[in-house]
């Protein structure tokens, strides 16, 4: 018989009934019309059970289809189970057992503070429209931030706290303990992961959070850092006043030199020319001027009142000798006061004058710059016994009641639901390839 075009239940059951003999198939022919409506009703029945089953889908995981499973069924149904295990399974025991029963607690302890001015800076107000600008104020509070954060920081408190012996307490887990025997680098980098530090950019506040595995070494680390802040914020503006105090010094010592060479210089001049004051002795002769001309005139007045008795009468001649001997006078004081020619003292009163005049000049400069030296140092000497810069603490450290790190449901959750994320795309992945291979 030719079974080629049968349905798939069919060819089934033919080809289970197919090697039967033929004595066989006389034996159990049905004696009546009842008996062979029954038989025929149990073949029906057992051919729907055949046809369910063929059409019914095998399962995804052990690969089958149809009546047969695929070749490697079982195989690749325990690679399933074995990447559960390890992708999911083993992550989910050691993550709860970990964050569960063994990480070590921490404690935390917040402090916030902002650096004050003593003066406000006019950039100041751009800085609380801009966020922080460039003021120094705000320079200020980055280095500070950057400080808390530093290696210089986790030397001072190692050398003042025994950092490395907080962290490196032996009933702390292993994964959480510092290896006390590790350099400073290592220090510094486990530093960063147990102590955060933001800026508030509108208010420039700074807020320190520090984790320790006790609440007295976090409140005592959080008090450290808070006194070394300090320190720092001085240091800065004392080493800028202490600058400008030493510059203002230094100006101040170029001044007076100037002042001194130029009162030797004045002093040297006024010798060499034998006046004090040319202003004044030039004033002073100009005087003596005026009043030998107005006694020679009155003189000449005299005389002319004389010429009646002639002019070689005794009185006359008197007159004469006298008025010829105030204006040789008169000529005398005047070349002294302004002549091209050279005098005995030297040269004329105007030329004197000239001279001193410019050391005078160098003199009155000299003691400018001076008094404005004077004045810049002793601004610098007030500047440095004044603070202009100090921490203002809005939240001040206090003792930790109860741990708050580590957070042990987000610790475990991150990596809990990533592996099983993880091991449900392998899965799929693996049954889309194995599929496509089957076709």
């Amino acid at each position: 018989m030719n079974y080629t075009k049968s349905s798939t239940p069919e060819r089934a059951l033919l080809n289970a009934t197919a090697g039967l003999p033929a004595t066989l198939e006389r034996e159990t022919l049905p004696a009546s019309v009842d008996e062979a409506r029954q038989a025929a009703d149990s073949v029906s029945r057992a051919l729907r059970r055949a046809a369910r089953k063929a059409r019914a889908p095998a399962s995804i995981i052990s690969g089958g289809s149809g009546i047969r499973s695929r070749k490697g069924h079982r195989e690749f149904r325990l690679g399933i189970l074995i990447s559960f295990l390890v992708l999911f399974v083993t992550p989910l025991v050691v993550e709860s057992l970990y964050w569960g029963a063994i990480a070590s607690k921490q404690y935390s302890t917040e402090i916030k503070f902002a650096i004050r001015a003593g003066q406000a800076s006019p950039l100041d107000a751009l800085g609380g429209l801009f966020g922080l600008g460039a003021s120094q104020q705000a320079q200020d509070t980055q280095i500070i931030a950057d400080y808390i954060k530093g290696r210089a920081m986790v030397e001072a408190l190692d050398k003042s706290l025994d950092l490395r012996r907080i962290y490196a307490r032996s009933d702390v887990d292993y994964f959480s303990r510092f290896d006390a025997s590790q350099p400073v680098e290592d220090l510094e980098k486990y530093w960063r992961k147990r102590i955060d530090v933001k800026i508030e950019s509108l208010s420039g506040i700074v807020d320190v959070d520090v984790r320790a595995f006790t609440p007295q070494d976090s409140l005592d680390l959080s008090e450290k850092i808070l006194g070394l802040s300090e320190t720092l914020v001085n240091d800065l503006s004392m080493r800028s006043r202490q600058d400008a105090l030493a510059d203002s010094r230094a100006e101040l010592d170029r001044a007076e030199a100037r002042l001194q060479q130029a009162t030797l210089s004045m002093r040297d001049a006024r010798n060499a020319e034998g006046v004090l004051d040319a202003k004044s002795a030039g004033e002073a002769l100009d005087k003596v001027v005026a009043a030998l001309q107005l006694e020679k005139a009155k003189l000449e007045q005299d005389l002319a009142s004389q010429m009646g008795g002639g002019a070689e009468s005794p009185m006359a001649r008197v007159l004469n000798a006298r008025i010829s001997a105030v204006g040789k006078q008169i000529d005398a004081y005047s070349r002294q006061i302004a002549s091209v020619q050279s005098t005995a003292g030297g040269g004329s009163m105007a030329d004197r004058m000239g001279l001193l005049s410019r050391w005078q000049t160098e003199l009155d400069l000299a003691r400018q710059q001076y008094a404005q030296a004077a004045a810049v140092f002793q601004n610098a000497r007030i500047n440095l016994e004044t603070q202009q810069a100090y921490l203002v603490t809005s939240l001040r450290p206090t003792l930790a009641q109860e741990s708050t790190y580590p957070r042990r449901w987000w610790e475990w959750s991150i990596v809990v639901f990533p592996s099983l994320l993880v091991w449900a795309i392998s899965a799929a992945i693996a049954l889309l390839v194995r599929d496509n291979m089957a076709k």
